[in-house]
């Protein structure tokens, strides 16, 4: 007795043992062939202005890199100068990195110290990768970039107001022009956040952007995806499920639908816990949404899938490999092929 005991202790221990050494590899080799591994580890992934490399980051706080899609071939970016750690790496129009970094003093005990503090805004040239141009503004989050021009858009500390402002060149040296708030929650309530993802293709006339709020417990309970139209100032709301997680992310070159992270599939119990999938959504106002991928629910309490974004074709989306444990922590980033994944369907 004792001995079956003890064989049934050990198969249940290696089953444990199996399921949190679920890795990228064997997770690939358990998905659909619309997905592929590009990195197995980095983090937040950006398509460059022609599509041809993504951008990524080391770690939460770090370096950037980049990986050609072709070759495979990885490479150093910010290599060339010291810092206190790189937040986010966003692609403008014309090639040059828009950096959002944090304080020059690192602290490995508190790495994130400076997310919600105010990250310095910088210019990062193709001619000139070894000095970031600081824009003199800082962002609380990622800031959002067009497609189209060089116009940007960040939210202010506290996360209650959002500028917009467009970077010109003199003599080489990048700087802001043009700056003005373009939506300000300060006379709402007090348990508002914003947070800017993108301008909307393909005349950047709207900022679509996250809206949270909640209660002085959680003040990002619930999420809601919203667009800003810069000219006629009307707001809509593109997602409309209370007590859910719906987060902007990349958008598609043609501006009518938009890649958002969301929990919706989840119970009630299991939602507002980082257990996220991508959805495709369609940016018509009908809130009409396709889960894209299932990580949440298949390898539950462990992964899931988020930070996606689209190339300049709209057929191909880089996300995350990400863990149920915090907002954009993860190891590796997929490509998912949508032209594959239509073939997919098709053969159901």
């Amino acid at each position: 007795m004792k001995k079956s005991l003890t064989v049934i202790a050990f198969f249940i221990f290696q089953l444990i043992n199996s399921a949190h050494a679920q890795t990228i590899e064997s997770l690939a080799k358990e998905l659909p062939p619309y997905f592929s591994i590009l990195t197995t580890w980095g983090v937040r992934p950006e398509w460059d202005e022609k599509s041809e490399n993504i951008y990524f980051l080391n770690k939460l706080v770090g370096d950037v890199f980049k990986i050609n899609i072709a070759t495979k071939e990885v490479s150093q970016v910010t290599s060339g100068f010291y810092h206190g750690g790189i937040h986010r790496v966003l692609c403008l129009s014309n090639g040059d990195l828009l950096l959002a970094m944090g304080s020059n003093i690192f602290d490995a005990t508190n790495p994130e110290k400076d997310r919600h503090a105010g990250l310095g805004l910088y210019i990062l040239t193709k001619e000139n990768p070894s000095k970031p141009y600081p824009l003199n503004a800082f962002c609380d989050e990622g800031p959002a970039v067009s497609k189209n021009s060089l116009k940007i858009a960040w939210t202010l500390q506290g996360q209650r107001e959002i500028k917009m402002g467009e970077i010109h060149y003199v003599d080489g040296v990048p700087q802001l022009k043009d700056v003005e708030t373009i939506i300000s929650y300060n006379d709402s309530s007090a348990y508002v956040r914003l947070e800017t993802q993108d301008f909307r293709p393909t005349n950047d006339e709207e900022l679509i952007y996250t809206h949270y709020w909640g209660d002085e417990r959680d003040q990002y309970f619930n999420s809601q995806v919203f667009g800003f139209n810069l000219v006629t100032k009307k707001t809509t709301k593109y997602t409309d499920l209370p007590k859910s997680y719906n987060e902007a992310e990349g958008i598609f070159p043609d501006g009518e639908y938009m890649v958002i992270e969301s929990d919706r599939h989840q119970p009630m119990e299991e939602r507002n816990k980082y257990k996220l999938d991508i959805y495709k959504l369609k940016l018509d106002g009908s809130g009409e949404v396709e889960r894209l991928a299932d990580f949440s629910t298949r390898y539950f309490n462990k992964i899931k899938s988020d930070n996606p974004v689209v190339n300049k074709h709209g057929n191909l989306i880089a996300h995350q490999f990400g863990y149920q444990k915090g907002a954009g922590d993860g190891r590796g980033i997929f490509l998912f092929d949508l032209d594959a994944y239509e073939r997919h369907k098709m053969k159901k």
